[in-house]
């Protein structure tokens, strides 16, 4: 779940003009705040996945057509299949024909394409998320503010790390990354890349405001197709579910502390004052304030 937190000072909305007849009275009468409504809904009758059986010669692999021919002789449909006749084998094919949906003799890892390839593309800085608790050295080169161990797709242990690979111009640094000497570097295999550069900005619009920042670009190795990414399994429709959707489940929770009724309303106060001048006009003598 992703929590959307959103502050409105109150106090950009009071009456402060001098010598006003209506000091310290709201004006605003309304506050317009954009909130993400999103739900999750599942049409029950439209995709299915069975199990991935692969070929081989053992009888408890192959599929049971049971129900499927007993389902077309009811409609009156005959196919080969339906009485043990068996197609003959594909020939002159290859495994990046885009026709191809089968092929005789391979197995489920036979489906799969190891990319190797660099993606790349631009984002926000990301080198808060590392930094240490050091007062004096917030950002320390080659400090491990994470570790991680995991598994990629080819089973592989990857004892990856969150480190900061320099801190020059740009600057470097990573996530996820095996401690090696290829960390930080254009040799990178694994984890996530980020060069920050701290002389150049791009900017971007965030809710219709524009914001200057850092240009920061990320790259790391693409996998490719493989048993993480892509469900590789049989698709059929279920007649008896067609037209039929679970209900929908909403997934965007709105509250709003309006302060006045908190019990750090006191403290909330404190936080819309700026300076000494308006600590004592607030709200015309809330403060005592003691001169000395």
């Amino acid at each position: 779940m992703q929590v959307l937190e959103r502050k409105i000072l109150l106090e950009d909305s009071v009456d402060r003009t001098a010598n006003s007849p209506t000091w310290g009275v709201m004006t605003a009468t309304t506050f317009y705040i954009k909130i993400n409504l999103t739900q999750n809904i599942d049409d029950m009758g439209l995709l299915t996945n069975i199990e991935y059986i692969p070929k081989d010669d053992i009888s408890i692999s192959q599929p049971d057509y049971t129900v499927l021919i007993n389902k077309l002789s009811s409609s009156g449909i005959t196919f080969p299949f339906m009485n043990g006749v068996k197609p003959n084998d594909t020939t002159n094919i290859s495994k990046t024909d885009n026709v191809t949906l089968r092929l005789p003799n391979k197995k489920q890892s036979d489906y799969y394409v190891y990319g190797n390839s660099i993606i790349s593309g631009l984002t926000d800085s990301k080198i808060d998320d590392i930094r240490s608790y050091d007062r004096n050295n917030i950002y320390r080169v080659g400090f491990d503010t994470h570790t991680e161990t995991y598994v990629n797709y080819k089973n592989e242990t990857i004892n990856g790390v969150d480190r900061i690979f320099s801190m020059g111009e740009p600057r470097i640094y990573v996530f996820d990354t095996p401690n090696n000497n290829d960390l930080g570097t254009v040799n990178q295999k694994h984890g996530l890349r980020y060069l920050e550069y701290t002389g150049q900005t791009r900017t971007v619009t965030i809710d219709n405001i524009n914001s200057t920042i850092n240009l920061t670009s990320v790259n790391y190795i693409g996998e490719g197709i493989n048993e993480t990414n892509t469900s590789l399994s049989a698709m059929t429709k279920e007649e008896y579910l067609f037209g039929i959707t679970t209900e929908p489940q909403v997934e965007s929770d709105v509250y709003i502390d309006r302060g006045q009724v908190s019990v750090m309303d006191m403290h909330l106060r404190l936080s819309e004052i700026k300076n000494l001048d308006e600590l004592a006009r607030y709200g015309n003598g809330f403060y005592n304030l003691n001169k000395q």
